[in-house]
């Protein structure tokens, strides 16, 4: 039987980040938001911070996620 690690959870977390650093490698969320009037209406201004992952940060992370599965999974 199988017994499943914590390293191995947190590798397949790993592979998940990883992946989906692949997939959508620029993460953006609101910093500042306010309301303002101009010539009578209401506008809204948004400050937006973009965070990018590049390709060398994604499959470092998906192979150290795949060793710590490897690791974390043992046979008794």
């Amino acid at each position: 039987m199988m017994r499943i690690r914590g390293a191995a959870i947190c590798g397949v977390l790993l592979i998940c980040a990883g992946v989906a650093a692949l997939i959508h490698p620029q993460f953006s969320y609101r910093v500042e938001q306010h309301h303002e009037q101009v010539a009578g209406a209401a506008v809204l201004f948004e400050t937006r911070k973009v965070i990018r992952f590049p390709l060398w940060f994604s499959i470092p992370i998906m192979v150290i996620g795949g060793a710590m599965v490897v690791i974390g999974v043992q046979k008794d």
